[in-house]
C-alpha cells in the first residue's frame, strides 16, 4: 500500500507541517508558549495619569465552581466598574476552584468541572470594556496544583488566551508600575509601584501575616503597595518603611499592604478544618497622592531621602455612592476608544447627572374669561 500512488498523493496533501502552518489552534499554541515566560516577576506599565483618582478592583479567591462562590457579587462588582473610566481590574489567582484529585478540594462537591469553570471566567471577562480594564493576572494555588504535581497544565492559560490577554498574565508575581497624577512633582506625575501576588504559606494570625507582607516588600524591592489574597482574610495596614532605592541608597516611604478578602463565602475544606468564617466585605481600592507633611522633618532628623508626596489608599465597599462620584469626577479626562464605549459612558453619565424635571403647576383661568 505504501507504493500506491493514491496513498502517496494523500500523504503529500496532508503533510503535518502543511497542516500546522494553517491551523489556527497551532498558531494559538505558539502564542501561548511565547507569552508563557518563567520570570518570577513580570513588569506591567500602566498610564493612568489623566485621572485624579485610580480605582482598583482586585479579584482573587473567586473559586468559581465551588458551592460557596458568590457569583452574584462578582457580577455586581464587574457591572459597577464597567463604565467608570478611572477603574482598573487586577486578577490575582484562585479564580477557579479547579477541584481535582491533586488538591484539597473535593471534585464530587464541586458544582462545575474545571473546563466549565474556564468557560465561566471567559464569559465574565469577555465584555470588551471589562477586558480592556484588566491590567494583570496571576495564578493561584488552585490553578497551579495540577501544573506542579502532575500534568504541567496551567489552568488559567486557556481562558487568558481565549480573552487575548496572555501578555497581562504571569504565573507567579506581577509588578505594576502605575503612573498617576501627582501635583507635588515637577512632571505632574508619579509612579506607584504595586507588587501583586496570590500568596502561599501565609496562614496564621493577622499580625504575623501583615509582618510577612512587609518583609516581602523589603525583600523584592522598592514598592508602595502590595496586594495578595489566598488567606481569605480582609487585612490592610499602612506603615513607614525603609526600603531599597537603587543599589547604594535607601528611602523612607509610606507602604500599604493589603490582603484582599475572597468572593467565596465558605468551602467544604475550610469547614472540615474548623477555620473561622472568612470576612467577605469586598471593597474597591481608591488610590491618589497627598502631600507628605513629614518629609522635611524626616530628612533633617533621620537623614533618609523622603519623597514630598505619599500614596493613600481608601477602601470603598460595594454599592457605595462614593464610587459613582469618583467616576463622575474623572469623566472629563476620559479618552473614548470606540463608539460602543462612548455610548455606554454617555448612558452612565446621563443616569447620574440628569435630574428629573419639575412638574409645572397647572394654569389657573382668570375669572370671567372665556376660552
Amino acid at each position: 500500500m505504501a507504493n500506491n500512488p493514491k496513498y502517496t498523493k494523500l500523504k503529500q496533501q496532508n503533510d503535518i507541517l502543511t497542516i500546522a502552518e494553517v491551523d489556527k489552534r497551532v498558531e494559538s499554541f505558539k502564542e501561548q508558549i511565547a507569552a508563557d515566560d518563567f520570570s518570577p516577576i513580570k513588569t506591567i506599565p500602566v498610564d493612568a495619569s489623566q485621572f485624579d483618582d485610580v480605582i482598583l478592583l482586585v479579584l482573587n479567591d473567586l473559586h468559581i465552581g465551588s458551592p460557596g462562590c458568590n457569583i452574584d457579587k462578582i457580577i455586581r462588582a464587574l457591572k459597577q466598574v464597567k463604565h467608570i473610566p478611572n477603574a482598573y481590574i487586577i486578577l490575582n489567582g484562585d479564580l477557579m476552584n479547579n477541584a481535582n484529585n491533586l488538591g484539597k478540594s473535593n471534585p464530587l462537591e464541586n458544582d462545575l468541572s474545571p473546563m466549565n469553570e474556564q468557560k465561566i471566567i471567559h464569559t465574565l471577562l469577555s465584555d470588551p470594556i471589562i477586558k480592556d480594564k484588566i491590567i494583570c493576572s496571576t495564578s493561584g494555588n488552585h490553578e497551579s496544583g495540577a501544573r506542579a504535581k502532575d500534568s504541567g497544565l496551567d489552568s488559567l492559560v486557556t481562558p487568558m488566551a481565549s480573552l487575548g490577554i496572555l501578555d497581562k498574565y504571569t504565573r507567579y508575581m506581577a509588578q505594576i508600575v502605575l503612573k498617576v497624577k501627582c501635583p507635588y512633582t515637577t512632571s505632574g506625575t508619579a509612579n506607584c509601584r504595586i507588587l501583586v501576588r496570590h500568596g502561599s504559606g501565609m496562614s496564621g494570625r493577622d499580625g504575623a501575616i501583615l509582618e510577612k507582607m512587609y518583609n516581602m516588600v523589603k525583600s523584592f524591592g522598592n514598592y508602595d503597595l502590595l496586594f495578595q489574597g489566598h488567606t481569605h482574610k480582609n487585612l490592610m495596614s499602612v506603615d513607614d518603611q525603609i526600603v531599597q532605592n537603587g543599589k547604594y541608597s535607601t528611602i523612607k516611604k509610606s507602604v500599604s499592604v493589603i490582603n484582599v478578602p475572597a468572593f467565596e463565602e465558605a468551602s467544604q475544606y475550610a469547614m472540615e478544618a474548623a477555620y473561622p468564617p472568612p470576612n467577605t466585605d469586598n471593597s474597591f481600592y481608591c488610590l491618589h497622592t497627598v502631600t507628605n507633611y513629614d518629609a522635611l522633618d524626616s530628612y533633617l532628623n533621620d537623614g533618609y531621602e523622603v519623597l514630598p508626596y505619599t500614596f493613600v489608599v481608601d477602601t470603598i465597599s460595594l454599592d457605595r455612592p462614593e464610587l459613582v462620584q469618583l467616576g463622575e469626577k474623572n469623566f472629563k479626562h476620559y479618552k473614548i476608544p470606540d463608539k460602543r464605549i462612548e455610548k455606554a459612558v454617555n448612558e452612565f453619565a446621563n443616569r447620574i447627572t440628569v435630574k428629573p424635571r419639575k412638574k409645572r403647576a397647572p394654569k389657573v383661568q382668570a375669572e370671567g374669561r372665556e376660552e
